[in-house]
C-alpha cells in the first residue's frame, strides 16, 4: 500500500530525517511514537509532499514518485491517494461544516454538488456531526472540528489517511471522543498511519508501532512486544519516560 524507500530531509543544516524505510501494508494501522523534533510530523508531510523531500522514494498504490526526479503530475497523483489529518484542524473558517466536506469533492475530484454533499453526509454521520452541517467552524468544541475533519479526508476515498497527532492541539476533555473516532476507523480497516503521543492509544489501536528518534527508526514491531519488551536501550528509556507501565 505504502512505501518509502531511503527517505532524506534538510532543514539548513539540521538533517531531519536520515534514511527512512517504512512499509504499510493495505489495512494495517501503524502509529508513530518518539520524542518531540525527531522527524515524526515531517515523516508524514513529506509522504505527500506537504514538505519536499531531498531524497528517496515514496510509493502509495501505483503512484511513485522519487524525490529527485519527479514532476508536478507525479505530485498530484500521489496526493490523490492520501489524506492528511492536521493538529490543528485546517478548516475553512468561511464555509460551513457541509461546505468543509463538498470543497475537496467539488473542486478536488469535479463531483456535481448534489453528489458531493450526498457523500459528505454520509461521511459526517459516521463521526456523529451530521446533525452540524449548517454550523460554522467557529461555533464547534476542537474535537467537533476534529471530527469534520475526518469526514472531509475519509470523502475523498485516500488509500491511505495520515495523522499528524490528531489529539494535541485539543482541550483534555475533546481527546476521547476523536479516539474513538479513529478507532472505529481502525476496526473497519482503513489503513492509517498515525503519528501520537498517545501511548494507550497506540497500543490499544495499532497492528504495529514504530519508534523514531534522531531522524530514523530506531525501532518497530507489535504493540505488545515493543512496548513491554523493548529491544533497544533508547527505547526503552523512552518508554520509562511516558510511564506506559501506569496507563
Amino acid at each position: 500500500m505504502i512505501k518509502i524507500e531511503n527517505l532524506h530531509k534538510k532543514f539548513g543544516d539540521t538533517e531531519v530525517l536520515k534514511g527512512i524505510d517504512l512499509e504499510v501494508k493495505k489495512g494495517e494501522v501503524v502509529a508513530i511514537i518518539g520524542p518531540s523534533g525527531t522527524g515524526k510530523s515531517t515523516l508524514l508531510r513529506c509522504i505527500n509532499y506537504l514538505e519536499v523531500p531531498d531524497k528517496g522514494v515514496i510509493t502509495v498504490g501505483n503512484v511513485s514518485v522519487d524525490a529527485e526526479n519527479h514532476n508536478k503530475s507525479e505530485i498530484h497523483d500521489l496526493r490523490k491517494h492520501t489524506a492528511m489529518i492536521f493538529q490543528n484542524y485546517n478548516l475553512f473558517q468561511n464555509k460551513n461544516v457541509l461546505q468543509n466536506v463538498t470543497e475537496a469533492l467539488i473542486v478536488g475530484k469535479g463531483m456535481k454538488k448534489q453528489d458531493a454533499e450526498k457523500e459528505a453526509i454520509n461521511q459526517l454521520e459516521k463521526v456523529g456531526m451530521s446533525d452540524k452541517i449548517h454550523q460554522y467552524p467557529i461555533t464547534l468544541s476542537g474535537g467537533q472540528q476534529q471530527r469534520v475533519a475526518i469526514a472531509r479526508s475519509m470523502a475523498t476515498k485516500p488509500d491511505i489517511l495520515l495523522f499528524d497527532e490528531p489529539t494535541s492541539a485539543l482541550d483534555p476533555e475533546w481527546v476521547q471522543e476523536v479516539l474513538e473516532v479513529i478507532k472505529k476507523l481502525a476496526e473497519k480497516h482503513h489503513t492509517m498511519l498515525i503519528v501520537t503521543h498517545e501511548m494507550k492509544f497506540a497500543r490499544d489501536v495499532a497492528d504495529r508501532i514504530v519508534f523514531m528518534d534522531g531522524g530514523i527508526i530506531e525501532e518497530e514491531g507489535i504493540p505488545e512486544e515493543l512496548l513491554s519488551k523493548p529491544k533497544s536501550d533508547r527505547t526503552r528509556e523512552f518508554l520509562k519516560v511516558t510511564k506506559l507501565g501506569d496507563l
